[in-house]
């Protein structure tokens, strides 16, 4: 066991997706050159956490993981669940230290994020739609978290909400992508509990409210004309997301796959608009 097993099951991608996010919530927030430091803390601050909540939750999926995914770290035995759990609880406590550099407010919602990964990993994800809502929720709070450097909200409440109805969307159907192995080892997830069929509708709504709510940011006018222009063709590809979950039901790896896509769209768009108002 080296560097490299303690890195890949951490999965860098995803934490440094996390940093990017917050960094965004940030910017549109209204951040600048004079809150670089803090910036730069929250980012931190989001990677570190992130990664333990990457690790912790391989620690607890390690029977499931036998099955839907044998050649991650623990279960071809790279490393051993001991070591992961003490590097996991190691992560947490980096990224609570470094909340704390920037404020209260940083340090409360970081700290309660730990928390919750924690309980998310160890019981509720195992749990029919309270997972689903609660990593979505821990997602958005990244956008919200952007804002506590620079201690504004204008805008990443909005971006917050389409987060947190997309993920929740994309999470059911990855748990249907899933379904094999959770239903070996009795996990209760919505597909398991409720069917395929059902399971997609609910994702299919939650995936709908996401792609009205990119409209808000012109309605409320907080973004002019231009947003209107560059958010349309996403929100086309949302729609066929949609159709996809309603009418063609096909690979359900594909359509999660989709909504991560757009998700990245959304946050790029977000972002130059946030730029353009302030130039304009």
């Amino acid at each position: 066991m080296g560097l490299k097993e303690f890195i890949e099951i951490s999965r860098p991608s995803n934490a440094l997706f996390s940093g990017v996010a917050v960094l965004i919530g940030a910017l549109v927030a209204g951040g600048g050159l004079e809150d670089i430091q803090k910036i730069v803390l929250v980012f931190f601050v989001a990677v570190f956490a992130c990664a333990g909540g990457n690790v912790i939750n391989d620690y607890f999926d390690y029977e499931i993981d036998k099955i839907n995914a044998p050649g991650r770290v623990l279960p071809r035995g790279a490393m051993s669940l001991k070591t992961a759990y003490m590097f996991s609880l190691i992560l947490f406590v980096i990224s609570c230290i470094l909340a704390a550099a920037v404020n209260l407010v940083a340090f409360s919602i970081c700290l309660a994020a730990c928390i919750l990964m924690y309980i998310y990993a160890m019981a509720l994800k195992k749990k029919p739609l309270s997972g689903n809502l609660l990593v979505s929720l821990l997602t958005s709070i990244t956008f919200i978290y952007g804002g506590t450097a620079v201690e504004s909200y204008k805008g990443v409440s909005i971006l917050a909400l389409i987060s947190f109805f997309a993920t929740v969307s994309r999470e059911i159907i990855k748990d249907i992508e899933d379904l094999k192995g959770d239903v070996k080892k009795g996990a209760k997830t919505l597909p398991v509990i409720i069917g395929v069929p059902r399971s997609f509708d609910i994702a299919f709504v939650f995936l709908l409210i996401a792609a009205f709510l990119l409209y808000a940011p012109f309605i409320t006018t907080l973004y002019g004309y231009l947003y209107l222009v560059i958010v349309t063709p996403v929100m086309f590809f949302v729609m066929y997301i949609v159709y996809q979950i309603y009418r063609d039901r096909g690979s359900p790896k594909r359509i999660q796959k989709n909504i991560k896509k757009a998700m990245y769209l959304v946050l790029v768009i977000f972002l130059l608009s946030s730029i353009i108002h302030r130039v304009m």
